[in-house]
């Protein structure tokens, strides 16, 4: 009796086979695992970034006056047609008492250091940061009404990236920031 032990050519192309699949899914698993990895990554930036932009707009708010009107008393913040008191633009006078505004434009937080003599708008968020939407909501900044100024800032950012999965998730952040100054008039702080 001669008994060889081994595997025949039917079984070893079955068990390739299920070792094909196999690896065919972890493959996928993978691929997946990291194309998520990367989406998380962007959003984690985007928000980040957007988080220290706003960080840094409140730093100057809260020493700021004169939110949304000028030395005079006229208004100068562009109405954003979402209801009272709640603008596209937020424009007002820094502790160095440079008339200072913020604005959303091509996709970008940006901050102008002389509004009133034109000066350059330069971009607050980064290249990773689409910004889809800004307002800001003044309360108390009427002359003589007792109040600190207090701004809410909302914002709804997305990753700049190419990904179709990510482009059109947004993430809405919004801050409220007091001003440190109770009461402005015309004649000044």
């Amino acid at each position: 009796m001669n008994t060889k032990k081994g595997f025949t050519l039917v079984e070893v192309i079955v068990s390739i086979g299920l070792f094909s699949i196999l690896v065919a899914i972890s493959a996928g698993g993978f691929t997946h695992a990291l194309r998520t990895q990367r989406q998380i990554a962007a959003l984690i930036a985007a928000q980040s970034n957007a988080g220290l932009a706003l960080e840094q707009v409140a730093r100057e708010v809260r020493t700021g006056y004169l939110f949304c009107h000028d030395l005079t008393g006229r208004p100068t913040c562009t109405p954003a047609g979402a209801g009272p008191n709640i603008y596209s633009d937020l424009n007002f006078y820094n502790s160095a008492s440079a008339n200072v505004c913020y604005t959303l434009a091509n996709g970008a937080l940006q901050r102008n250091d002389n509004c009133s003599g034109g000066g350059t708008p330069q971009s607050v968020t980064g290249a990773n940061v689409v910004v889809k939407y800004l307002t800001f909501t003044v309360f108390g900044n009427q002359e003589n009404d007792q109040w600190n100024p207090r701004i809410t800032i909302s914002m709804g950012v997305a990753p700049s990236s190419n990904d179709p999965a990510i482009m059109n998730d947004v993430l809405d952040i919004q801050t409220t920031v007091s001003a440190r100054i109770i009461d402005c008039n015309s004649i000044g702080c």
